[in-house]
C-alpha cells in the first residue's frame, strides 16, 4: 500500500514515537510516498490537502481528535482513504472507527486495510470527526495548553477546567431539530456524530454509520450539578441523569442568549448559532478489528 503520512507534533505522543513510524509502517507494508511532521493545524490542513491532490489514495494522520477534524475537514466527500493512528489525549475518533489508545492495533490495521464509508457532522459548512461542545466544555477545551497535555493527559482539562468552571455563567438555548424544538437554560451541550465522548458511548445506541446526530445537555446550572453531569459522562451515566436532555436528529439548530463558543473535536471554532447536520457515509476511513463491535 501506498501512503501519505502527516503527523502531529504537538499530540501527546508523537514526538516519542514519529522517528520509527515509517520503519513500523515499512514492516506493515506501507511505503510513503509523502511524509511530514507539522506543528500547527493550519499546517496540517495545508499537507493533507497537497497530498489529497496529489492523487494519493491512503493519507495517514497520526494525532488526537482535533488532527483527525482538520483531516476530516479536508477528505470529507473525497476518494482518498484516511488511515488514523491515535497519538493524542482523548482519541474519541479512534474508538468511534474500531481502535483504541494503542498505536500497535493502529498500526496492524494498516496492513490488510479494510474500508469503511462512515458518518461525519458538519457544522456551519465545517466538517467534524467526531463531536462537537458549546459552552462550558469548549471554554475548557481552547484553555489547555499543548504542553500540558504530553505531562498531564486526559488530567489536563481538569487542571485547565478549574477557572471556567468557578466562572461559568448559565446560558439560554433554543434548540431546533427535525421532530420539535426546546428552549432552556443550560452550560453546556455535546452534539455528536460518532459514537465516542472521551472513553464513553455519548447515547446508548449512538454508531457512526445511523445516520443521526446524538444530542446531549442537563439543565442544572449549580457547580454541584455539573460537577455531576462531568461525572456521569466520565461514567456513562449520562442518560440517567434526571436533567438529561437527550435525543437524536440529521439536523439541529442552536440559538444562544448570549453567543457563546464551540469546538469541534477539541478545537476551537466560532460561536452560536450552529447548524449541525449529518453527512452520511461521507469519509472513507480504515477502520479497526472492533468497529464492527462498536457499530451495531
Amino acid at each position: 500500500m501506498h501512503a501519505a503520512l502527516i503527523v502531529n507534533a504537538h499530540s501527546g505522543r508523537s514526538r516519542s514515537t514519529v522517528s520509527e513510524l515509517p520503519d513500523l509502517l515499512a514492516a506493515r507494508g506501507v511505503s510513503l510516498d509523502y511524509f511530514k511532521m507539522v506543528d500547527n493545524e493550519p499546517d496540517l490542513r495545508k499537507h493533507v490537502k497537497r497530498a489529497r491532490k496529489s492523487g494519493i489514495g491512503h493519507i495517514i494522520v497520526g494525532g488526537g481528535d482535533g488532527s483527525m477534524a482538520t483531516a476530516v475537514d479536508v477528505l470529507a466527500k473525497h476518494e482518498a482513504v484516511l488511515g488514523v493512528l491515535p497519538l493524542g489525549t482523548g482519541n474519541s475518533f479512534a474508538r468511534t472507527i474500531g481502535l483504541d489508545d494503542s498505536l500497535e492495533r493502529a498500526l496492524d490495521a494498516m496492513l490488510h486495510p479494510r474500508i469503511e464509508c462512515v458518518d461525519v457532522g458538519r457544522v456551519n459548512g465545517t466538517y467534524f470527526a467526531n463531536f462537537a461542545t458549546i459552552g462550558l466544555s469548549a471554554e475548557i477545551a481552547a484553555a489547555v495548553p499543548h504542553r500540558l497535555k504530553r505531562v498531564l493527559g486526559a488530567a489536563s482539562y481538569v487542571v485547565a477546567g478549574i477557572v471556567p468552571f468557578v466562572n461559568q455563567r448559565p446560558f439560554r438555548a433554543k434548540i431546533s431539530w427535525d421532530r420539535g424544538n426546546e428552549t432552556i437554560e443550560t452550560v453546556q451541550m455535546v452534539i455528536a456524530s460518532g459514537r465516542f465522548f472521551g472513553h464513553q458511548p455519548i447515547a446508548p445506541d449512538a454508531t457512526a454509520l445511523d445516520h443521526r446526530l446524538a444530542f446531549f445537555t442537563t439543565t442544572g446550572t449549580s457547580h454541584a450539578e455539573i460537577a455531576r453531569m462531568y461525572l456521569a459522562l466520565g461514567l456513562g451515566l449520562q442518560d440517567r441523569l434526571p436533567d438529561a436532555v437527550t435525543f437524536s436528529a440529521r439536523e439541529i439548530v442552536v440559538k444562544t442568549k448570549p453567543k457563546v463558543p464551540i469546538s469541534i473535536d477539541g478545537n476551537a471554532f466560532g460561536e452560536t448559532p450552529a447548524r449541525f447536520c449529518v453527512v452520511s457515509r461521507a469519509l472513507r476511513v480504515i477502520v479497526g478489528p472492533d468497529f464492527d463491535a462498536v457499530s451495531r
